[in-house]
């Protein structure tokens, strides 16, 4: 994905630029437009997600049509939902940026008038955004087919923790980009890190077995603590935002500062130029 579209101009009198606001929500606006422009975006983020949950809770469901609402079916719901989220806001979210690099339209928003504060701010907004609505299609499907209870507070709580992962989850996908040298490249290389994390952290499913060292660690990664996060949200007992562990937002908001300040000093506008061979003989 690249920003070859035109970005919009948002109106403003002749010979001023437009307000900070009307940049960023131009900015927001053009984003998503951008984004629901991309199938890839929609598949991983949207329908790959919902699918699979489709698949497993037709699996669970009792010969009525009825799905026993349980704390696993609310684990089963919580982990689809972080992968939509993961998926949008850490692969599509990379490599929107990697692709953007190799065209030259990061280089050619740096000269733009738009601050690159301003540009940030809007990509990883409307990411967050698209990230959180494909967290809530799976979690609706699991309300049509789980009948898990959802009040006012459970969606408060489920998408306040959507919202705080999205926007760690995002930091990282930007300084994720910064390793990634083509477009081509860029799901091998976030691969490395993308899919042992959801693997071990039980977007899934529990792995039987696990060492209790790796059980551990894996609270630790900015993966699991959503998924508590979401799922104590979805539980019949949950409590709405009250529900939400805080050391596990506070897990997640220390990858996003940590990915936000490898950002700062490390984030490429220019594409990476390949290296010259040496000559014969040099």
């Amino acid at each position: 994905m690249s920003d070859s579209l035109a970005a919009p101009a948002p109106a403003a009198a002749p010979g001023r630029l437009p307000g900070i606001g009307l940049m960023l929500a131009g900015q927001v606006g053009y984003q998503l437009r951008l984004l629901a422009r991309t199938p890839r975006a929609l598949w991983f983020g949207v329908l790959a997600p919902a699918g699979v949950l489709a698949l497993r809770l037709g699996r669970v469901s009792h010969p009525g049509g009825h799905t026993a609402v349980s704390p696993a079916v609310a684990t089963l719901v919580a982990g689809l939902a972080v992968f939509a989220v993961l998926n949008t806001a850490y692969l599509t979210h990379a490599s929107g940026l990697v692709s953007a690099r190799q065209d030259g339209a990061l280089r050619r928003w740096r000269l733009s008038p738009l601050p690159a504060g301003g540009y940030f701010a809007g990509r990883i907004a409307a990411t967050v955004l698209l990230a959180d609505a494909a967290g809530v299609v799976v979690v609706l499907i699991g309300v049509a087919m789980a009948g898990l209870p959802v009040t006012a507070g459970t969606f408060a709580a489920v998408l306040a923790a959507l919202t705080v992962g999205a926007l760690a989850w995002a930091a990282l996908g930007t300084a994720a980009s910064i390793v990634v040298p083509t477009a081509e490249a860029t799901f091998p290389v976030i691969g490395l890190t993308y899919l042992p994390v959801i693997l071990l952290s039980g977007v899934f499913g529990t792995i039987p077995g696990e060492p209790g060292w790796l059980t551990t660690a894996v609270h630790y990664l900015p993966a699991y603590p959503l998924i508590e996060a979401v799922s104590g949200a979805l539980a019949p007992t949950g409590s709405g935002l009250a529900s939400l562990p805080a050391a596990g937002l506070a897990v997640l908001a220390g990858w996003g500062v940590a990915g936000l300040l490898v950002s700062l000093r490390f984030f490429r506008w220019s594409p990476q130029r390949p290296a010259r061979g040496r000559r014969p003989g040099g």
